[in-house]
C-alpha cells in the first residue's frame, strides 16, 4: 500500500507533480497580471509629429487640442488595441498606442473606410455620432 501512495506522490500517473504545479503556479500568474492590468496608467492622448499639417508622413490628424483628443480616446469605440471617434467636424479619427510607460496614445484621420471594423461603425450609427447615410457609405467604403 506505501508503493502505490509514493507513485501517486510524482512518479506515476496519478497525481503527477506537473499537474499539480500547473493548476498552483497559473492563478498566481494570472493574479500578478490582474495587478499589473489594473496599476496601468489610463490612456493618455499624445500627438505625434508626423500627422501634423504639412509633415507629409501618413494621415492628417484632425484633432485641434490636447483636451479634444483627450476627451475623443476616453469616449471613444475600441476595438483590439485601437479607438476610434468622430471629431466635430465629422471626422473619423483612429487612436493608435504607443506603446510607452504612459499608455500614450497618437490619432490621425482614417484614410480608408474599411479600416474601420463594421461593429464600431454599428455602434456610432447606434450613438448618434454617424448618420445612417454616412454608416451605408462607410460600409461600402466610401469617404
Amino acid at each position: 500500500m506505501t508503493a502505490i501512495e509514493d507513485a501517486g506522490v510524482g512518479h506515476g500517473s496519478i497525481g503527477s507533480p506537473q499537474g499539480f504545479m500547473e493548476e498552483s503556479i497559473y492563478p498566481a500568474k494570472e493574479a500578478i497580471n490582474e495587478i499589473k492590468v489594473s496599476q496601468s496608467a489610463p490612456p493618455h492622448y499624445n500627438p505625434s509629429p508626423k500627422h501634423e499639417l504639412g509633415h507629409n508622413w501618413g494621415s492628417e490628424n484632425p484633432i485641434k487640442s490636447s483636451s479634444e483628443g483627450q476627451y475623443l480616446l476616453d469616449t471613444g469605440y475600441q476595438s483590439g488595441r485601437q479607438v476610434y471617434n468622430v471629431t466635430e467636424n465629422g471626422k473619423i479619427v483612429k487612436f493608435q498606442p504607443d506603446g510607452t510607460p504612459e499608455n500614450g496614445f497618437h490619432a490621425y484621420e482614417v484614410s480608408s473606410p474599411r479600416d474601420i471594423p463594421s461593429a464600431v461603425l454599428k455602434q456610432m450609427l447606434n450613438d448618434g455620432k454617424i448618420t445612417r447615410a454616412e454608416y451605408n457609405r462607410l460600409r461600402k467604403g466610401k469617404r
